[in-house]
């Protein structure tokens, strides 16, 4: 699995990204004047960057880099920029399928261009079983390992116990997921931002504090990410590189592209499927260019030494020896932030999977559900539960890539209408 997760996936989304690439960017270049600014959309991006915002764009980017070296952060960046073409085709296919129900209200995302792709019965078992997969990862990544990840880092900043983390993630999770889409779409134009900006003044402070260790830090991402072919004197050595394992995988890890989950928050937008594709490049550079980018660079120049498996107490550690005891509490803050916005976007797309499986809305069992995922993940130890998550997300992602590259004419199609 770990071969799989790590290395044949994350080449097998840059090569799917680069066809992309080859196919729309003569499109996007030939585009002609500025998109206008549509208000579903940005409500669609606020809901799909809570989805891919979260843990992996502080403990996720932290761990990369203990396990890859600063070469890990290159090959991040040529993930995002694979990945923006990867996000764009899936968000284009996912407003062309989109259905609208008896009240004016669209429904779209993998389940339903998967039925498209693969036609007839096959087809139809083959979304059903994506919209299962999805379903379940609505408990295990948007419950369980959301509401571990904030119990943690509330314990360590506040001394909360985990079971009152869990408990109040997922109460307040539940009061928003009772008004339905609507309120999903409400809380997250609000979360978004606020934690964006909170989490980027801190990198941006903590960066500037040290300004003069930048060149460094830049030439040791550029080393490292070469590193390996050099030591290795060929092509081998350089796509089994523990940088470019680590850093695409966790690129690709923070911002989804490719899992076909995105998709569903970008199909509830009025926009043109080519125009809204757009928006799915904005969601990535947002999360991996921008976000990830501080993050790595804030790690960096700090100077401190490498903890054994990264993750959140070396990112604490790091913004702790720049910003002082501020560090840990702004953090904190941070992951709970962007993991109460995680839940309510995985919930969400939940429920939509739910109605392509079924054609029927969920408004009581899925956010009891949540709360009962909450809690669990929060007094829980997730081990087992990132091992299964790591497999759905494989098995999602093998199904959507798939259905992309065989309706390709289709984005095509759409692009050319930019």
């Amino acid at each position: 699995m770990s071969v799989l997760s790590g290395v044949i996936l994350p080449l097998f989304l840059m090569g799917a990204g680069g066809y992309f690439a080859i196919l729309v960017t003569p499109h996007l270049i030939k585009r002609r004047g500025r998109g206008r600014k549509n208000a579903s959309s940005v409500r669609a991006l606020a809901v799909a960057l809570a989805g891919t915002l979260g843990v992996g764009n502080i403990a996720g980017v932290a761990s990369a880099i203990a396990l890859g070296g600063a070469g890990a952060v290159f090959w991040m960046w040529v993930s995002a920029l694979l990945a923006m073409f990867l996000k764009y085709a899936e968000v284009v296919l996912a407003v062309r399928h989109r259905r609208i129900d008896g009240e004016g209200r669209a429904h779209g995302g993998a389940p339903y261009y998967i039925r498209k792709a693969f036609h007839g019965r096959i087809g139809g078992v083959l979304s059903g079983i994506f919209a299962l997969l999805c379903m379940l990862c609505m408990f295990t990544l948007g419950g369980v390992v959301q509401s571990a990840a904030a119990a943690e880092a509330a314990g360590d900043a506040f001394g909360v116990p985990p079971l009152v983390t869990g408990t109040l993630i997922g109460v307040c999770a539940c009061a928003v997921l009772w008004r339905g889409a609507k309120g999903v779409e409400r809380a997250c134009t609000v979360l978004v931002p606020v934690v964006c900006g909170l989490f980027s003044m801190a990198s941006l402070a903590a960066v500037l504090l040290r300004v003069e260790m930048l060149p460094a830090a830049f030439g040791a991402i550029f080393k490292g990410a070469f590193s390996a072919r050099s030591a290795a004197g060929g092509a081998l050595g350089f796509f089994t590189s523990r940088a470019l394992r680590y850093g695409v995988a966790r690129g690709i890890v923070s911002n989804e592209a490719g899992c076909g989950t995105a998709p569903i928050a970008h199909a509830a937008a009025t926009e043109s499927p080519a125009r809204q594709g757009l928006w799915g490049i904005v969601e990535v550079f947002v999360d991996t260019i921008l976000l990830c980018t501080m993050t790595a660079l804030a790690i960096l120049v700090s100077g401190v030494p490498v903890k054994a498996g990264g993750g959140m107490a070396y990112a604490i550690a790091a913004y702790s020896a720049i910003l002082g005891r501020v560090a840990a509490p702004l953090l904190a803050v941070s992951v709970l932030i962007f993991a109460f916005a995680t839940v309510l976007c995985w919930a969400h797309y939940g429920a939509e999977s739910f109605y392509a499986l079924t054609g029927r809305k969920s408004t009581r069992f899925l956010p009891l559900c949540i709360l009962v995922a909450c809690v669990a993940g929060a007094v829980s130890a997730p081990a087992l539960v990132w091992d299964v998550t790591d497999l759905i997300l494989a098995l999602m992602t093998v199904l959507n890539v798939t259905a992309l590259l065989l309706l390709r004419r289709e984005v095509r199609e759409e692009s050319g209408r930019l």
